[in-house]
């Protein structure tokens, strides 16, 4: 599980949770997209960019680049205008796929409930595989025993003959 959330950040990448819908044809709502940091230079027309606006992180898709103003024109998908988004303001570089459904739940695992219920499943879950590996150990010894429920003491039978 925590690799689904560190793996991409090892990579150099920071996972976001899209919130709305401004990318919904690229990034639905709920999906969580990856963004790698980069410089100006590298963003091209068409590019989604993830920015800081005030106190919200926003990705959009790059219309138009003025390297004289310093400045994107930034558009969601589901947009009808653009706005204009500093250089300054960059944080990365979106990749064009998201994993659906994923942000919603990271969004509920960094919760006191996700993270207590995400324990709560991995201690069952440990829990039960240690049962399951007792008992496929007490059955194996069955078995090793030569499964014999034969009492030693008792004459045995020979070919033809009957014990009273």
């Amino acid at each position: 599980m925590v690799t689904i959330f560190l793996l991409p950040r090892v990579f150099g990448y920071q996972p976001y949770m899209v919130v709305s819908a401004s990318m919904q044809q690229s990034f639905p709502v709920g999906s969580m997209i990856f963004v790698r940091e980069a410089t100006p230079e590298e963003i091209e027309v068409g590019d989604p960019i993830t920015f800081s606006s005030g106190t919200l992180t926003i990705t959009h898709r790059v219309m138009e680049i003025d390297k004289q103003e310093q400045v994107f024109i930034t558009k969601g998908d589901s947009n009808n205008v653009g706005e204009v988004t500093p250089f300054a303001n960059l944080k990365g570089k979106a990749l064009n796929f998201s994993v659906p459904y994923l942000g919603y739940f990271s969004s509920w695992f960094i919760t006191r409930q996700g993270r207590i219920t995400t324990a709560i499943i991995i201690l069952c879950t440990a829990a039960l595989s240690l049962v399951l590996r007792k008992m496929s150990e007490l059955d194996e010894e069955d078995e090793g025993s030569g499964g014999d429920d034969d009492d030693p003491n008792e004459p045995e039978a020979k070919e033809g003959e009957t014990i009273d």
